[in-house]
């Protein structure tokens, strides 16, 4: 069985709408501490809180009522859209059943692709440099800690909103520790925002037997430059959907180049190894995976041999690393070229299987090609 965590001590109904905090779920005892950090995910999301709660006076102010007039026209505007349209596309393509369980590398905190894509996985394992950061906790802040933490989130939303992905050398800017634009409090975003019920958020850290611990202080002090060795930080949150079960978000803070996984964090292959077989997720990744023989190659193994069906962008993994003999590969889109930051990574095996077998264009943005009809996704079913 697989380790677990029981963060989740109530169940709340999500009432899906961007002008109000998702109601109490008749019939159900609620937990102050579930209520208190959905209540916080509706705040961050411009949603409002309900008239009881003691952040309702700070959701009638000023700055408050400028943050969500910008905010949640600015997700309408840009974010919404592209994920309604992969919505009404991906069934005619999507699998016809995937793993409870979808890992999602260098993702940073972009869970939204991670749902709209999977939506009804048990679990989401997400990883990437950037720290896990705090848990936002806005009762018992001033009105200008408040402020403040609002203001960096939105600062931090900026690219995804526009592009659809985090751009890592900003991100480490931007994000911080030690308020609501840290990991945490995006995830916490993008739940609210696309009507999930939050309903527990705890650190969490994989040690050096491989399993699921609670965090202690100290990992709040971890970096991933120069982690302490076989202890992963991150962190679990549990959510759920309208009427829907409880569902979880794991996200690590670590480095998994070759080198660092050896030296460093040789406890989290092992780890990811023991939540079972995966549905992958790959995105504007870098092309780390790029290369044959350093670098990223145990990540790389690790995925294809332990997942049975992976669906990513031309930065994932190359297609030369999928045989015909163990895939079935099928393209969407269009693929010519990398990005010019990229353009070393051109494949030309890829480029002639765009051109012979692409279902057609892609409605949508997806990855750094991001522009309609410019995007490109391959997905690889592994044969039974």
């Amino acid at each position: 069985m697989k380790p677990r965590i029981n963060i989740a001590a109530a169940i709340v109904m999500a009432v899906i709408s961007l002008t109000g905090c998702p109601e109490k779920e008749k019939g159900f005892a609620v937990d102050a501490k579930a209520t208190r950090l959905n209540e916080t995910a509706c705040l961050l999301a411009g949603r409002g809180v309900s008239q009881d709660s003691p952040l309702s006076q700070y959701t009638k102010n000023r700055y408050y009522e400028s943050y969500k007039s910008e905010i949640v026209p600015a997700w309408n505007r840009f974010q919404k859209p592209n994920l309604d349209k992969i919505k009404k596309w991906w069934p005619g393509f999507a699998p016809k059943s995937y793993n409870d369980t979808v890992l999602y590398p260098f993702s940073g905190p972009d869970i939204i692709n991670a749902l709209v894509f999977f939506p009804e996985a048990d679990l989401y394992v997400l990883f990437g440099l950037e720290p896990p950061g705090i848990i936002p906790d806005p009762y018992g802040m001033s009105q200008e800690q408040i402020n403040s933490g609002l203001n960096g989130l939105k600062k931090s939303l900026g690219t995804i909103f526009r592009v659809n992905f985090f751009k890592t050398e900003s991100m480490a800017v931007e994000i911080t520790d030690k308020s609501f634009n840290g990991i945490t409090g995006i995830m916490m975003f993008f739940l609210s925002t696309n009507g999930y019920t939050v309903l527990g958020a705890e650190k969490i850290v994989v040690d050096g037997d491989s399993k699921i611990r609670p965090a202690v202080a100290a990992d709040d002090k971890i970096r991933w430059q120069s982690p302490p060795r076989s202890r992963v930080p991150g962190v679990e949150i549990a959510f759920k959907k309208p009427g829907g079960r409880i569902q979880r978000i794991r996200y690590y803070m670590l480095n998994v180049i070759d080198e660092a996984l050896a030296s460093s964090s040789p406890n989290f292959l092992p780890y990811l190894a023991g939540e079972g077989r995966f549905t992958t997720l790959l995105k504007s990744a870098s092309y780390l995976m790029h290369n044959d023989n350093v670098k990223f190659t145990k990540i790389r193994s690790f995925i294809l041999k332990n997942s049975d069906y992976v669906l990513q962008d031309d930065s994932g993994i190359p297609m030369r690393y999928f045989p015909a003999s163990e895939w079935k590969l099928r393209f969407h889109g269009i693929y010519d070229q990398p990005i010019s930051l990229f353009r070393n990574r051109a494949q030309k095996d890829l480029r002639e299987a765009f051109k012979k077998q692409s279902t057609g264009m892609l409605p949508f943005s997806y990855g750094y090609d991001y522009k309609i009809n410019e995007s490109n996704l391959m997905s690889a079913e592994r044969k039974k």
